[in-house]
């Protein structure tokens, strides 16, 4: 699995987030790459469901979190 993207995120209270975003990639053909499903987690390694490209929720807590 790839790191394949970071970006901040912030919750209702404003709290910040710091997101990692992994990738498996399936198959190279050549020069290009069949990219796998992609995994969200907070940089301590919670688990984040994706609700949209720019709301996820924390799993263990349930909280919402937003791109910034």
């Amino acid at each position: 699995m790839d790191l394949v993207e970071k970006f901040d995120a912030k919750g209702k209270t404003g709290a910040p987030y710091h997101v990692e975003v992994y990738q498996i990639q399936l198959d190279e053909v050549g020069n290009s790459v069949a990219a796998g499903q992609r995994t969200y987690q907070l940089t301590d390694g919670r688990a984040l469901d994706p609700l949209s490209n720019e709301k996820f929720r924390i799993v263990q807590t349930g909280e919402k979190i937003y791109r910034v």
